[in-house]
Protein backbone atom coordinates (compact mmCIF):
# COMPACT_ATOMS: atom_id res chain seq x y z
CA UNK A 1 0.00 0.00 0.00
CA UNK A 2 1.25 3.75 -0.53
CA UNK A 3 1.59 5.28 2.47
CA UNK A 4 0.17 8.86 1.37
CA UNK A 5 -3.09 6.61 -0.08
CA UNK A 6 -3.91 5.66 3.76
CA UNK A 7 -7.20 6.04 4.44
CA UNK A 8 -8.01 7.13 7.97
CA UNK A 9 -10.77 8.08 10.08
CA UNK A 10 -9.78 10.76 12.72
CA UNK A 11 -11.71 10.69 16.26
CA UNK A 12 -11.09 13.89 17.98
CA UNK A 13 -12.24 17.19 20.30
CA UNK A 14 -11.14 20.32 19.37
CA UNK A 15 -10.89 21.87 22.29
CA UNK A 16 -8.58 24.61 21.84
CA UNK A 17 -10.07 25.45 18.37
CA UNK A 18 -8.46 25.53 15.01
CA UNK A 19 -5.40 26.40 16.43
CA UNK A 20 -4.72 23.93 19.24
CA UNK A 21 -2.67 20.61 18.96
CA UNK A 22 -5.88 18.18 17.32
CA UNK A 23 -6.35 20.36 15.05
CA UNK A 24 -3.16 20.84 14.04
CA UNK A 25 -2.48 17.18 14.04
CA UNK A 26 -5.44 16.52 11.38
CA UNK A 27 -4.02 19.23 9.52
CA UNK A 28 -0.64 17.45 9.22
CA UNK A 29 -2.47 14.60 8.17
CA UNK A 30 -3.98 16.18 5.29
CA UNK A 31 -0.50 17.51 4.24
CA UNK A 32 0.68 14.01 3.77
CA UNK A 33 -2.18 13.30 1.44
CA UNK A 34 -3.77 10.98 3.23
CA UNK A 35 -7.89 10.11 2.92
CA UNK A 36 -8.99 11.39 6.22
CA UNK A 37 -12.81 10.90 7.71
CA UNK A 38 -13.11 13.12 10.47
CA UNK A 39 -15.29 12.70 13.58
CA UNK A 40 -15.23 15.66 15.54
CA UNK A 41 -16.47 14.72 18.96
CA UNK A 42 -17.25 18.86 19.82
CA UNK A 43 -20.04 18.79 17.59
CA UNK A 44 -20.98 15.20 18.08
CA UNK A 45 -21.25 14.63 22.12
CA UNK A 46 -24.15 11.58 21.48
CA UNK A 47 -21.33 9.47 20.62
CA UNK A 48 -19.25 10.10 23.65
CA UNK A 49 -19.56 7.89 26.81
CA UNK A 50 -17.89 8.81 29.83
CA UNK A 51 -18.85 7.04 32.46
CA UNK A 52 -15.93 7.48 35.07
CA UNK A 53 -16.06 11.01 34.22
CA UNK A 54 -12.33 11.62 33.37
CA UNK A 55 -11.38 14.98 31.84
CA UNK A 56 -7.92 16.86 31.00
CA UNK A 57 -6.56 13.74 28.54
CA UNK A 58 -7.30 11.27 31.27
CA UNK A 59 -9.25 8.12 30.34
CA UNK A 60 -11.06 6.15 29.30
CA UNK A 61 -13.73 8.05 27.62
CA UNK A 62 -15.53 5.36 25.37
CA UNK A 63 -16.74 6.77 21.30
CA UNK A 64 -19.64 4.22 20.99
CA UNK A 65 -19.40 2.49 17.82
CA UNK A 66 -23.30 1.95 16.93
CA UNK A 67 -23.27 5.47 16.23
CA UNK A 68 -20.26 5.54 13.84
CA UNK A 69 -20.40 1.88 12.36
CA UNK A 70 -22.54 2.88 9.48
CA UNK A 71 -20.14 5.89 8.03
CA UNK A 72 -16.59 4.00 9.69
CA UNK A 73 -17.89 0.95 7.44
CA UNK A 74 -18.71 2.85 4.44
CA UNK A 75 -15.60 4.77 4.66
CA UNK A 76 -13.39 1.37 4.57
CA UNK A 77 -10.34 2.78 6.58
CA UNK A 78 -6.92 1.49 7.26
CA UNK A 79 -6.57 3.15 10.30
CA UNK A 80 -9.27 4.44 12.96
CA UNK A 81 -7.03 7.04 14.93
CA UNK A 82 -8.08 8.51 18.49
CA UNK A 83 -6.74 11.57 19.12
CA UNK A 84 -6.03 13.00 22.63
CA UNK A 85 -8.89 13.26 25.35
CA UNK A 86 -8.07 9.44 26.48
CA UNK A 87 -10.57 8.76 23.73
CA UNK A 88 -11.00 4.58 23.25
CA UNK A 89 -13.70 1.72 22.62
CA UNK A 90 -14.85 -0.67 24.86
CA UNK A 91 -12.47 -3.62 25.48
CA UNK A 92 -14.93 -5.61 23.25
CA UNK A 93 -15.54 -3.18 20.52
CA UNK A 94 -11.81 -2.53 20.05
CA UNK A 95 -10.87 -6.84 19.66
CA UNK A 96 -14.03 -6.59 17.10
CA UNK A 97 -12.63 -3.55 15.12
CA UNK A 98 -8.99 -4.31 15.21
CA UNK A 99 -10.24 -7.40 13.16
CA UNK A 100 -10.71 -5.15 10.40
CA UNK A 101 -8.35 -2.04 10.28
CA UNK A 102 -5.35 -0.82 12.61
CA UNK A 103 -6.49 1.22 15.77
CA UNK A 104 -4.27 3.75 17.00
CA UNK A 105 -4.21 6.26 20.11
CA UNK A 106 -2.47 9.52 20.41
CA UNK A 107 -1.96 10.58 23.95
CA UNK A 108 -0.98 14.21 24.33
CA UNK A 109 -1.02 15.03 28.02
CA UNK A 110 1.75 12.48 29.31
CA UNK A 111 3.08 12.36 31.95
CA UNK A 112 0.38 14.18 33.59
CA UNK A 113 -2.20 11.26 32.03
CA UNK A 114 -0.11 8.22 32.30
CA UNK A 115 -1.88 6.45 35.12
CA UNK A 116 -5.19 6.31 33.45
CA UNK A 117 -4.19 6.12 30.32
CA UNK A 118 -1.62 3.15 30.80
CA UNK A 119 -4.34 0.90 31.70
CA UNK A 120 -5.98 0.87 28.36
CA UNK A 121 -3.30 1.55 26.48
CA UNK A 122 -2.36 -1.96 25.30
CA UNK A 123 -5.85 -2.13 23.83
CA UNK A 124 -4.63 -0.32 20.71
CA UNK A 125 -2.33 -2.02 17.67
CA UNK A 126 -0.37 1.20 18.26
CA UNK A 127 -0.22 4.08 20.88
CA UNK A 128 1.77 7.20 21.26
CA UNK A 129 3.17 9.43 23.77
CA UNK A 130 4.52 13.00 23.98
CA UNK A 131 6.48 12.29 26.75
CA UNK A 132 9.97 10.52 26.94
CA UNK A 133 9.49 9.67 30.44
CA UNK A 134 5.97 7.87 30.13
CA UNK A 135 7.77 5.98 27.26
CA UNK A 136 10.29 4.76 29.47
CA UNK A 137 7.34 3.79 31.55
CA UNK A 138 5.29 2.05 29.53
CA UNK A 139 7.74 -0.10 28.73
CA UNK A 140 8.48 -0.94 32.15
CA UNK A 141 5.06 -2.26 32.29
CA UNK A 142 5.31 -4.49 29.52
CA UNK A 143 3.82 -2.23 27.13
CA UNK A 144 4.98 -3.48 23.36
CA UNK A 145 2.81 -0.90 21.30
CA UNK A 146 3.81 2.26 22.43
CA UNK A 147 5.66 4.65 19.93
CA UNK A 148 7.49 7.67 21.31
CA UNK A 149 6.01 10.89 19.44
CA UNK A 150 6.76 14.42 19.90
CA UNK A 151 4.88 17.82 19.01
CA UNK A 152 5.03 19.92 16.09
CA UNK A 153 3.10 22.41 14.04
CA UNK A 154 1.36 22.29 10.36
CA UNK A 155 2.05 24.66 7.95
CA UNK A 156 -0.56 27.33 8.97
CA UNK A 157 2.09 28.34 11.78
CA UNK A 158 4.22 29.26 9.39
CA UNK A 159 2.32 32.13 7.28
CA UNK A 160 3.80 35.44 7.95
CA UNK A 161 0.79 38.18 9.25
CA UNK A 162 1.10 41.35 10.13
CA UNK A 163 1.21 43.39 13.77
CA UNK A 164 -1.62 44.04 14.48
CA UNK A 165 -1.85 47.27 17.04
CA UNK A 166 -4.44 45.54 19.74
CA UNK A 167 -2.26 42.30 20.29
CA UNK A 168 1.05 44.17 20.11
CA UNK A 169 3.58 43.73 22.67
CA UNK A 170 7.32 43.76 23.52
CA UNK A 171 6.33 39.79 25.53
CA UNK A 172 3.83 37.84 25.31
CA UNK A 173 2.69 34.99 27.88
CA UNK A 174 0.02 32.71 25.56
CA UNK A 175 -0.66 30.19 28.21
CA UNK A 176 -3.25 29.28 30.65
CA UNK A 177 -2.83 30.28 34.44
CA UNK A 178 -0.86 27.43 36.48
CA UNK A 179 0.36 28.62 40.28
CA UNK A 180 3.76 28.07 38.85
CA UNK A 181 3.31 30.64 36.69
CA UNK A 182 2.34 33.34 38.47
CA UNK A 183 5.69 34.48 39.93
CA UNK A 184 7.16 34.80 36.26
CA UNK A 185 4.17 37.04 34.94
CA UNK A 186 3.29 38.99 38.15
CA UNK A 187 7.68 40.15 37.78
CA UNK A 188 7.28 40.96 34.13
CA UNK A 189 4.55 42.56 34.70
CA UNK A 190 6.39 45.26 36.86
CA UNK A 191 9.01 45.85 34.19
CA UNK A 192 9.23 48.69 31.80
CA UNK A 193 8.71 46.71 28.63
CA UNK A 194 5.01 45.71 27.25
CA UNK A 195 3.59 42.85 28.58
CA UNK A 196 0.31 40.95 27.52
CA UNK A 197 -0.81 37.84 29.04
CA UNK A 198 -3.18 35.43 26.72
CA UNK A 199 -4.93 32.82 28.31
CA UNK A 200 -8.05 31.62 30.81
CA UNK A 201 -8.11 32.02 34.92
CA UNK A 202 -5.18 34.30 35.35
CA UNK A 203 -5.86 35.82 38.63
CA UNK A 204 -3.64 39.35 37.34
CA UNK A 205 -4.29 41.30 34.32
CA UNK A 206 -4.65 39.27 31.20
CA UNK A 207 -6.33 39.42 28.01
CA UNK A 208 -8.36 36.26 28.28
CA UNK A 209 -7.68 33.14 25.77
CA UNK A 210 -7.38 33.66 22.20
CA UNK A 211 -8.44 31.17 19.79
CA UNK A 212 -8.26 30.69 16.28
CA UNK A 213 -6.84 33.89 13.92
CA UNK A 214 -6.88 35.90 17.49
CA UNK A 215 -3.90 32.93 18.36
CA UNK A 216 -2.48 34.22 15.22
CA UNK A 217 -2.30 37.66 15.94
CA UNK A 218 -0.98 37.78 19.42
CA UNK A 219 1.39 34.82 18.80
CA UNK A 220 2.32 37.29 15.48
CA UNK A 221 2.16 40.57 17.37
CA UNK A 222 4.89 40.31 19.95
CA UNK A 223 8.61 40.26 19.92
CA UNK A 224 9.20 37.50 22.81
CA UNK A 225 7.57 34.40 23.92
CA UNK A 226 8.08 33.03 27.52
CA UNK A 227 7.56 29.17 27.49
CA UNK A 228 7.01 27.74 30.70
CA UNK A 229 7.55 24.00 30.70
CA UNK A 230 6.40 22.70 33.74
CA UNK A 231 2.90 20.72 32.91
CA UNK A 232 0.15 20.95 34.88
CA UNK A 233 1.19 17.92 37.13
CA UNK A 234 4.56 19.42 37.58
CA UNK A 235 6.65 17.62 35.05
CA UNK A 236 9.21 19.42 32.95
CA UNK A 237 8.38 18.73 29.22
CA UNK A 238 8.99 19.70 26.12
CA UNK A 239 5.66 21.11 24.90
CA UNK A 240 3.42 22.30 22.02
CA UNK A 241 3.99 26.14 22.95
CA UNK A 242 7.84 25.97 21.72
CA UNK A 243 7.20 24.70 18.48
CA UNK A 244 3.82 27.00 17.32
CA UNK A 245 6.26 29.95 18.85
CA UNK A 246 9.16 28.58 16.72
CA UNK A 247 6.84 28.27 13.39
CA UNK A 248 6.02 31.93 13.56
CA UNK A 249 9.57 33.52 13.84
CA UNK A 250 9.28 34.47 17.66
CA UNK A 251 12.08 34.90 19.90
CA UNK A 252 11.92 32.11 22.43
CA UNK A 253 12.68 32.03 26.38
CA UNK A 254 12.27 29.00 27.88
CA UNK A 255 13.62 27.21 30.93
CA UNK A 256 17.07 25.13 30.76
CA UNK A 257 16.72 21.72 30.50
CA UNK A 258 18.23 18.66 28.61
CA UNK A 259 15.72 17.27 26.72
CA UNK A 260 14.87 20.37 25.12
CA UNK A 261 18.27 20.43 23.65
CA UNK A 262 17.02 17.31 21.06
CA UNK A 263 14.85 19.79 19.08
CA UNK A 264 16.95 23.10 19.30
CA UNK A 265 19.91 24.86 20.50
CA UNK A 266 19.62 27.01 23.40
CA UNK A 267 21.01 30.19 22.51
CA UNK A 268 21.53 29.59 18.73
CA UNK A 269 17.97 28.46 17.99
CA UNK A 270 16.23 29.65 21.67
CA UNK A 271 17.08 30.92 24.56
CA UNK A 272 17.59 30.01 27.95
CA UNK A 273 16.90 31.22 31.45
CA UNK A 274 17.49 29.91 34.90
CA UNK A 275 14.84 32.15 36.86
CA UNK A 276 13.13 35.53 36.72
CA UNK A 277 15.98 37.65 37.41
CA UNK A 278 18.13 35.63 34.05
CA UNK A 279 14.62 36.03 32.61
CA UNK A 280 14.30 39.80 32.71
CA UNK A 281 17.86 40.66 31.86
CA UNK A 282 17.85 38.75 28.86
CA UNK A 283 14.70 39.95 27.61
CA UNK A 284 16.18 43.86 28.21
CA UNK A 285 19.21 42.59 26.26
CA UNK A 286 17.52 41.57 23.04
CA UNK A 287 15.08 43.98 23.17
CA UNK A 288 18.03 46.07 22.98
CA UNK A 289 19.78 44.24 20.56
CA UNK A 290 16.77 43.61 18.12
CA UNK A 291 18.79 42.22 15.41
CA UNK A 292 20.76 39.24 17.61
CA UNK A 293 17.43 38.26 18.69
CA UNK A 294 15.68 38.31 14.90
CA UNK A 295 18.95 36.04 14.09
CA UNK A 296 18.39 33.53 16.80
CA UNK A 297 14.30 33.54 16.27
CA UNK A 298 14.85 32.81 12.37
CA UNK A 299 17.35 30.18 12.85
CA UNK A 300 14.52 28.23 15.52
CA UNK A 301 11.77 29.00 12.43
CA UNK A 302 14.17 27.01 10.33
CA UNK A 303 15.12 23.97 12.32
CA UNK A 304 11.29 24.26 13.07
CA UNK A 305 10.20 24.03 9.62
CA UNK A 306 13.00 21.17 8.72
CA UNK A 307 12.87 18.93 11.44
CA UNK A 308 8.97 20.07 14.10
CA UNK A 309 6.27 19.54 11.47
CA UNK A 310 3.16 17.21 11.98
CA UNK A 311 3.57 16.16 8.34
CA UNK A 312 7.01 15.14 9.09
CA UNK A 313 6.45 12.96 12.72
CA UNK A 314 3.18 11.83 11.13
CA UNK A 315 4.98 10.43 8.02
CA UNK A 316 7.57 8.89 9.70
CA UNK A 317 5.65 7.44 12.38
CA UNK A 318 2.64 5.65 9.86
CA UNK A 319 5.79 4.27 7.72
CA UNK A 320 7.35 2.81 10.64
CA UNK A 321 4.52 1.22 11.52
CA UNK A 322 3.10 -2.42 10.12
CA UNK A 323 -0.85 -1.21 8.92
CA UNK A 324 -3.13 -3.90 8.23
CA UNK A 325 -5.13 -4.04 4.57
CA UNK A 326 -8.82 -2.80 5.58
CA UNK A 327 -11.30 -5.48 5.63
CA UNK A 328 -14.37 -3.54 5.92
Amino acid sequence: MTNNRLKIVFIGRYTEGQTGIVRSIYMGLLENGYDVHEINISSRPNIVANPYQKYGGHGPVFIDWRFIKEEVETFKPDIILFCAGGLTFSKEVMEEVKKKCTVIGFTLSDPDVFSTVSRYAHLFDYHTTNSTKSYKLYKEQGHRNIHYLPFGVDSRFFQARVVDPKYSSDVSIIGHYRPTRLDIAKALLDEKFHVKIFGRDWPIRSEGPVHDDEWFKAMYSTKIIVNFPKTGAGYTNVKVGVFEAAATGRLIMTEYFDEMEDFFEYDKEIVGYRDKEDLIKKIYYFLENPAKARIIAQAGRRRCLQEHTWKKRLNSFLTSIEIKESRF
